[in-house]
């Protein structure tokens, strides 16, 4: 394959709405970054308060961002255009609606 047509595939797949996710703790803090090309509205549920939507701000062009406490365990799962999603996290649960959510642990 050519470096050309590599190059195209990549590009596309990068194009393409990839979400990535990430968990940083900062103190007492843990902010939760979601890198997506193209939704146009991200909001963040969790257990911490029975799952009620919340609007994430747009960090960069592609990121999105919410500051949460740390000092304790919570599921959560983004809405992205009217649509859940589940990152790749490290630790899930399964849901009562058969699907899952990830799991934020403050120790690990």
């Amino acid at each position: 394959m050519s470096r050309l047509a590599i190059s195209m595939i990549l590009a596309a797949w990068t194009l393409g709405g990839c979400a990535t996710h990430t968990q940083n703790i900062k103190g007492n803090q843990v902010s939760l970054c979601l890198k997506d090309t193209s939704s146009q509205a991200v909001f963040f549920a969790s257990s911490l308060d029975g799952f009620q939507r919340h609007p994430l701000t747009r960090h960069t062009k592609n990121t999105w961002r919410i500051n949460l406490p740390a000092n304790q365990e919570f599921t959560y799962f983004y809405i992205m255009d009217s649509q859940p999603f589940i990152p790749d996290c490290r630790y899930k649960e399964k849901d009562d609606f058969g699907s899952e959510n990830c799991i934020f642990t403050p120790d690990l």
